[in-house]
């Protein structure tokens, strides 16, 4: 059986913001593939001529016989879609109708918001937000299809294909990247580019005045001068996009903070735009698995934050656009639908949880009188952050909140689809946000003196699981740091994988140092293998005169991830760190982007049970 593909939209051609692209977008650090890019929503009214899309078609839970397809319109109530494809006798045409959601409308802080380098405004909106939703079954496994959303001219097409089954396949292809933290700002902005290990010698004056600020800019980290990376957070993050577009993943795994405040409405308008909108339409053709976020609860700067003691509604209203936006499957306890959820993707389980709320809640003021100092370890803990509790959060009338510690009914859910998925010989992967082993600033637990109160280290609870159960690799994010660790407690030379991948398109920081740049490294994690902040050292070069980075340092990207079936049985996985590297000229003007492999690509064997071999 050929490898499946998945095919580009049916049109080459896309209209972005009132200019005909073919074949290449111009930005302004090069040129994006138009296909990655993708069609704008159209405008006007439905009845045969035109679709008012305000968020293009995007797909989730994907299987070997169903797929989930989601819309967003500005006013439309019924909606046309036609699927052909096997098994469905010419086609299925279905009006599916639409209802409006209120919690995704905006506030009066996000209209009135300024953002300098932004015409006022210019990123709102109209108003309306219609969701549609449509669960397609009766499929064949690893087969295409195409569906049209509307009708006539204006209509909009595109095609997925479904997971393979478990018994007939030859290849599964999917790609991680977390930390995406869209809002209009990144747009302007360009973030602060730690230097890593060794970096500072090679690196150009980062002082106010040189050459590399009068081009990119230079701001100050913990009191000293640092250069600003060459692309905003936008450019970063459509360049990463279009590497991953050309990897033609079977799906995409998105471990949390896509969104720079859950309850900012601009920040999710920006994602959709990169993903399933003007700018971006790779969620139209290929599916999608997100995970919870810390800042997923959070209101958004405009929108005061995590509120207050008294008042923890913007948390709610933060939850609750995100479980608008994604309907995961059924996991048994509907309160909790959307927070975890397993897909089964051919020989693949993917395990997603949600490691936002631990109980009991914890804060990092019980331990003001005796905090753990420098590598000092306690133990996990039993939250990840120190901003809401449970009890507030339900005094405002959220329900969802999911708590993953042991007993919990997450922690118990997790458990029986891991002794499920290795009865059935499944690869596993899990996927949550709190990256349970890290390096970098959010590593720390609660009761340590420099914590950030967001440290991962209570998801290492879930580790001893994951080693029983055979997991292949756990991928977080949160650190905005490139990070692999090997966790082997029993010692017999298999172990889980651990990733962070909070490298998509926002903060590029390092590891944690005792005090700041060019400190000594805390190296509070034991079991860091790799990052790309100590172990890809920059190497910057001569051209004309100016100092020119050659290959080296932290950029934007993601985790490519390739299981192959072996001849003889079992499989080959392959887990690629891949980042987008900027080329820039002798002016400092980058002149294109390029897809690069870091030097930390792991091959595992997994036998015919998927369990990891020796």
């Amino acid at each position: 059986m050929a490898e499946p593909c998945l095919s580009r939209p049916v049109s080459r051609r896309a209209v972005l913001g009132g200019a005909v692209a073919a074949g290449l977008v111009p930005t302004a650090f090069g040129a994006i593939p138009a296909a990655a890019a993708g069609p704008a929503p159209a405008e006007g009214g439905h009845g045969g001529r035109r679709l008012d899309l305000r968020v293009l078609p995007y797909l989730q839970a994907p299987s070997a016989t169903s797929m989930s397809l989601t819309w967003f319109t500005y006013s439309s109530t019924r909606t046309t879609v036609t699927v052909t494809g096997p098994g469905l006798r010419g086609g299925k045409r279905i009006t599916v109708r639409g209802t409006e959601d209120p919690v995704l409308t905006y506030t009066d802080a996000e209209r009135t918001e300024e953002i300098p380098g932004l015409e006022q405004g210019s990123w709102i909106l109209s108003d309306g937000n219609v969701k549609h939703r449509l669960e397609l079954t009766g499929l064949r496994p690893d087969s295409e299809y195409s569906y049209t959303v509307g009708e006539g001219r204006r209509a909009y097409r595109a095609r997925f294909r479904t997971a393979p089954s478990t018994k007939d396949w030859e290849r599964v292809t999917f790609i991680a990247m977390s930390d995406h933290e869209t809002e209009p700002r990144g747009r302007v902005t360009r973030r602060e580019w730690a230097p890593g290990e060794g970096a500072d010698a090679d690196r150009p004056s980062a002082e106010p005045g040189s050459a590399w600020d009068a081009v990119f800019g230079t701001t100050t980290l913990n009191g000293a001068p640092v250069l600003r990376y060459p692309l905003t957070e936008d450019e970063g993050y459509r360049a990463n996009l279009a590497v991953v577009d050309a990897a033609k993943p079977d799906f995409l795994m998105f471990p949390g903070d896509l969104v720079q405040g859950g309850g900012y409405q601009p920040g999710w308008d920006e994602w959709f735009r990169c993903n399933a909108g003007e700018a971006g339409s790779r969620l139209s053709r290929t599916p999608v698995l997100p995970a919870l976020g810390n800042w997923e609860s959070f209101g958004g700067t405009v929108n005061g934050g995590y509120g207050t003691p008294e008042d923890r509604s913007n948390v709610v209203r933060s939850r609750a656009k995100y479980h608008a936006y994604f309907d995961g499957p059924d996991n048994g306890t509907p309160a909790h639908r959307g927070n975890y959820y397993r897909v089964d993707y051919g020989p693949v389980t993917v395990i997603t949880l949600d490691s936002n709320n631990g109980e009991p809640d914890d804060d990092t003021e019980n331990y003001a009188d005796d905090p753990a100092t420098g590598r000092e370890y306690r133990g996990p803990g039993t939250d990840t952050q120190n901003n809401f509790t449970a009890a507030e959060y339900a005094a405002a009338g959220g329900t969802d909140l999911s708590d993953f510690n042991p007993g919990s009914v997450q922690w118990r859910w997790a458990e029986r689809q891991l002794a499920d998925a290795r009865r059935r010989g499944q690869i596993i992967f899990m996927q949550w946000h709190h990256s349970p082993f890290s390096s970098g600033e959010h590593g720390l637990p609660m009761y340590h003196v420099d914590t950030s109160g967001q440290g991962g280290t209570p998801m290492r609870q879930y580790h001893e699981m994951a080693e029983r159960y055979g997991v292949v690799a756990v991928i977080c994010g949160h650190s905005e740091l490139f990070e692999r660790s090997f966790v082997d407690l029993d010692g017999d030379g298999v172990g889980v994988q651990y990733y962070d991948v909070g490298v998509a398109g926002d903060g590029l920081r390092g590891e944690r140092r005792v005090a700041g740049p060019g400190s000594e490294l805390l190296s509070y994690n034991p079991y860091r293998q790799w990052t790309a902040d100590r172990d890809e050292r920059e190497v910057w070069g001569d051209v004309r005169g100016t100092r020119v980075l050659r290959r080296g340092g932290k950029h934007y990207g993601h985790l490519q991830v390739e299981v192959e079936r072996r001849r003889r049985g079992g499989a080959s996985v392959t887990l690629t760190p891949v980042h987008v590297f900027p080329v820039l000229g002798s002016d400092y003007r980058v002149q294109r982007t390029e897809r690069r492999v870091y030097d930390d690509v792991v091959e595992i064997r997994v036998g015919k049970d998927g369990r990891v071999k020796r």
